[in-house]
């Protein structure tokens, strides 16, 4: 029932704008543009509708969140003892990242592959533009890249397998991303593609706010923007809870 409370307006709302679709040819919405993370938070979905006037076009879904350099290290055993000696740097990686296409695997070719790599539709594509710092020493770069793909699969924030996109009729289709209680907060992105013969002939790019609210909020803003005054008052109240319970403790 939940499900078609969300579908029913955007469905109104793309009829309503029926004329715009046809000039210009593929539409995405969001359900929500902003997710918000309490206390207890166990995770949500971003769910997007979309129209295609053209059948014979395919569509992908890129769902990417904030970037950042992430390094990883492998140890080595150096006079007796393992040690951290391998380095790689990949810069500028998305914390998150999910995609969905409606290409067949039967028809991809070096063309497909190519715009796939060119707008980072899939995990492969993501290592394609990045820029990277190593140890010298390293030769396998593949290594630390499926090493770096199965822990982000293993946290929950890369998934092994695209989500799916569903087709209510031959232009109105749906699909949903899952967001999981780990996934860092910030600006995340949300880019669309319609391709056909080979060539993306429509983009559209969004963004959607995953952000702490409430006591969260406050706890992480006082955490990081006021680091000594919440260690100061994170030590005073275990001074104050270790008195109170020493006071109402009962003695035999």
């Amino acid at each position: 029932m939940k499900h078609y409370l969300i579908i029913l307006p955007l469905m109104i709302v793309l009829l309503s704008f029926g004329n715009n679709l046809k000039a210009e040819e593929f539409a995405v919405e969001i359900a929500q543009h902003h997710i918000d993370v309490t206390v207890g938070f166990t995770g949500s979905s971003i769910v997007l509708f979309g129209d295609r006037r053209d059948v014979d076009a395919d569509v992908a879904i890129v769902v990417e969140g904030p970037r950042k350099d992430i390094t990883m290290w492998k140890k080595a055993k150096v006079m007796g003892t393992w040690i951290n000696r391998y380095y790689m740097t990949l810069k500028n990686m998305p914390v998150y990242y999910s995609y969905a296409s409606t290409i067949s695997e039967d028809v991809k070719g070096d063309n497909i592959d190519l715009i796939m790599r060119y707008n980072g539709i899939g995990h492969r594509a993501l290592f394609t533009s990045v820029d990277m710092n190593k140890s010298r020493s390293v030769k396998d770069v593949e290594e630390f890249q499926n090493s770096f793909l199965k822990k982000k699969i293993y946290k929950g924030v890369y998934f092994e397998k695209p989500a799916t996109i569903k087709f209510y009729n031959d232009y109105f289709f749906g699909v949903r991303f899952e967001i999981p209680a780990s996934a860092q907060t910030g600006a995340y992105k949300i880019h669309s593609f319609l391709i056909k013969n080979g060539k993306v002939i429509e983009k559209r790019t969004q963004k959607l706010r995953v952000q702490q609210v409430g006591v969260n909020a406050f706890v992480y803003n006082l955490a990081y923007r006021h680091s000594l005054f919440y260690a100061i008052s994170c030590i005073a109240l275990a001074l104050f809870c270790g008195w109170f319970a020493s006071v109402v403790r009962v003695r035999p």
